[in-house]
């Protein structure tokens, strides 16, 4: 039997501790079995392996991984697994590029006889994989081959699991900003707007707002979250009940959505405010910061290694057992996820379906951020 790993999409701390974690978990139980290093995410299936050692990967690779960040196997986006929508001019050509690339994949598999394929990444890349599942079966019916998704994203934004692998140790990067930031916006009594990672879910920049303490929080899913009148209400508040300082962290998905100046209109608003300038007898000085890449830079976080260690090791398991040893065999495309300190799994069409998983109005942590950021009627 050979198993296959690659990592996806964005980089995630903690992707090098699952992939060690998968092997060493294999080699335990089964040390006759291969396993297949793919680099640079899906490109690596649609070329020849570029060695020996990531056709029959040695203890002394994986040794030293589990403290860096990043993937050692790389990892990237793929657009020819993108379906084109129908109306795209070059639509006939997008999709014989990709009936390509799916099919010289599909053929790489079956020539290493990759039995299950462990993709590391996000909800993108496992409906590429999925993709590449489904080519593969029809391209060799009744062979056996299985994909084993393992969630690594630093959104932590999908359907199946409660945390994802990458998101521990981007949140404690941007807290660790916001920190950093306090110190001086205190000492000049500024105002700073925050911009974080979060595309299409908020759940990086929420959480890191009311880690961070931060005033206010703007959030892609929640469109009142936008309002610039509301947030300028509430720095005047906290300017009369003598605040010094106010960090208002912003979700790139809202820039997209409300526009590539809304931060830039927000900082205009908060320096022209006339109670303000009434108050302090100056303007407030405003800056804007962005976190970026560097959220998902460095070593990752021991609760991020735990949960690459637990879900690799699952993974792992269930390519060559078929089951996680309760006894129940665990068939079909799936991703393992964990519910506290459990690995749980889901069919994989399922994740897809259900994610992104979204912030809503009723989530236990929006509703924490109602009642513990800045408020224009609070008491105090």
């Amino acid at each position: 039997m050979s198993i296959g790993i690659l990592t996806s999409g964005g980089d995630a701390p903690g992707m090098n501790a699952a992939v060690r974690a998968a092997f060493r978990s294999l080699k335990m139980r089964a040390p006759e079995c291969e396993l297949m290093l793919f680099r640079d995410g899906f490109r690596g299936l649609a070329r020849r392996l570029d060695s020996a050692s990531d056709r029959n990967v040695d203890r002394k690779d994986v040794r030293d991984i589990i403290h860096r960040g990043g993937t050692f196997i790389g990892t990237g986006r793929v657009p020819e697994l993108v379906l084109p929508p129908p109306d795209a001019p070059d639509v006939v050509a997008r999709i014989a590029a990709r009936e390509s690339f799916l099919r010289v994949a599909a053929v790489n598999l079956f020539q290493h006889q990759i039995e299950s394929l462990i993709v590391i990444g996000g909800d993108g890349s496992f409906c590429g994989a999925q993709a590449i599942a489904s080519a593969y079966r029809q391209t060799f019916p009744g062979r056996p081959f299985r994909v084993i998704g393992i969630p690594g994203t630093i959104d932590n934004d999908l359907h199946g699991t409660e945390y994802s692998i990458g998101y521990d140790t981007a949140l404690n990067n941007v807290v660790d900003s916001i920190r950093k930031l306090r110190d001086t916006i205190e000492s000049h009594r500024r105002a700073i707007i925050l911009e974080v990672m979060g595309n299409t879910s908020g759940w990086l920049a929420l959480q890191s707002a009311i880690a961070g303490g931060a005033a206010a929080v703007a959030i892609p899913e929640v469109e009142e979250t936008w309002d610039q009148d509301d947030m300028v209400g509430r720095l005047i508040a906290g300017v009369r009940r003598d605040y010094r300082y106010f960090i208002i962290v912003v979700a790139e998905g809202v820039l997209k959505r409300a526009g590539a100046d809304w931060s830039h209109a927000l900082k205009r608003r908060i320096e022209q405010a006339t109670p303000i300038h009434e108050m302090l007898g100056h303007e407030m000085e405003v800056r804007i910061n962005s976190v970026g890449h560097v959220a998902r830079g460095g070593s990752p976080s021991a609760l991020d290694n735990t949960l690459a260690g637990l879900l690799g090791s699952a993974a792992a398991d269930i390519a060559q057992t078929g089951s996680l040893g309760r006894g129940q065999p665990i068939e079909g495309d799936i991703m393992v996820g964990c519910r506290g300190t459990r690995v749980i799994t889901t069919p994989l069409d399922e994740v897809i379906a259900h994610s992104p998983r979204l912030v809503t109005r009723d989530s236990e942590l929006y509703q924490l951020s109602l009642k513990l950021m800045l408020s224009a009627g609070q008491p105090f």
